[in-house]
């Protein structure tokens, strides 16, 4: 029986659910792609063309949180693109979840994040 392997890719602040099928160890490979907004250019004194100031960029504040039937197993660092876990036993029927949250506008916006998640049993 060839072991479990899922690979998806899901957008948006949201949670992704997986049931765990079968006792074994199991890794779990997220990257990101999230927005990184640059502010208008401020006007500089008197309105004039070239003297005001450029944009600052606002960098995407999603924060990664992984559970296992509940218990937290992993949270990022805010921004960050990616994260791996590797060879977290698993019971059948264990629930994980991969909740990305953020409170910052830009990564409210439809379609902002993107996350592709790749599961595969046993080990790496």
């Amino acid at each position: 029986m060839a072991n479990y392997v899922q690979s998806t890719s899901v957008t948006n602040l949201n949670t992704h659910t997986i049931t765990i099928p079968t006792t074994d160890t199991y890794s779990f490979i997220g990257t990101l792609t999230l927005p990184n907004v640059v502010s208008s250019a401020m006007a500089g004194p008197g309105g004039g063309a070239g003297t005001g100031t450029g944009g600052t960029s606002v960098p995407s504040q999603v924060v990664v949180t992984i559970k296992q039937n509940g218990s937290t197993i992993l949270t990022t660092q805010p921004g960050q693109l990616g994260f791996a876990i590797n060879g977290l036993p698993c019971t059948a029927a264990d629930v994980i979840t991969i909740q990305r949250s953020s409170s910052l506008s830009q990564d409210q916006q439809p379609q902002a994040i993107r996350m592709t998640l790749s599961v595969s049993e046993g080990p790496l």
